[in-house]
């Protein structure tokens, strides 16, 4: 893929939008394929967080990306596919963010814990991703929802496996207490992330692993390990 059509542009007089007399911003600066596809995405992350999916314009990301429309085609042929991009990045990072906590957490009990708080730790971090994953994808696009569905399927995996672990409990039920702790998760991440001020990330990590875990103790146990 060529790269970049605006810097032709600045060589026939013209500058590219959001470029600067010294050409020292990143925009005006010449970037790979990868380097530039990277920008683009983080523009669009920020855009789409603020302004919504249906808010949000080509042009205007474009623009704050200091780049034109044709090199903003030539990596996403329209916005849902720009959208769509997005939201496969924002989900893998966060699986890879909670996945990792899980793996490297010893004994069910910190497993629960630790996938809890990565979870929010991210969420705390990417409040605009968080909001393109579960806000701005409810009654959206099918190809959007498809998408999120696949992240949940993922990580419910992850959370059936420690459930079957700890109780014994068949794959199908295990899934369905998974699904149902994923939800209160989300559920309860947007409440907080609306009242924060009144209560602290460290809290909010601690008694939702509490309650997962006494929800857990209280079914039949397929062993000692607490």
């Amino acid at each position: 893929m060529s790269e970049e059509p605006e810097s032709r542009e600045r060589a026939g007089g013209r500058k590219a939008p959001g470029s600067t007399e010294g050409g020292s911003s990143l925009a005006a600066r010449r970037l790979s394929a990868e380097a530039r596809r990277a920008q683009l995405l983080s523009v669009a992350r920020d855009v789409f967080a603020a302004d919504g999916y249906h808010g949000a314009a080509m042009e205007q990301i474009a623009g704050r990306a200091g780049v034109t429309k044709p090199v903003l085609y030539q990596h996403f042929a329209g916005k849902k596919e720009l959208y769509l991009a997005l939201l496969q990045e924002e989900m893998g990072r966060l699986h890879a963010h909670v996945s990792a906590a899980i793996e490297n957490a010893s004994g069910n009990r910190a497993r629960i814990q630790g996938g809890v708080a990565a979870y929010f730790r991210f969420i705390e971090a990417n409040e605009g991703s968080f909001h393109l994953l579960f806000r701005e994808t409810m009654g959206a696009d099918p190809d959007f929802r498809a998408m999120v569905e696949r992240f949940r399927d993922a990580v419910c995996l992850e959370i059936a496996a420690i459930i079957g672990a700890e109780t014994g409990l068949r794959g199908e039920e295990a899934e369905l207490l998974a699904r149902g702790a994923m939800g209160m998760a989300e559920s309860a991440a947007q409440w907080w992330l609306e009242r924060r001020e009144g209560i602290v990330l460290d809290e909010v990590v601690r008694d939702l692993s509490e309650l997962a875990w006494r929800g857990l103790a209280g079914l039949p146990r397929a062993g000692g390990e607490t």
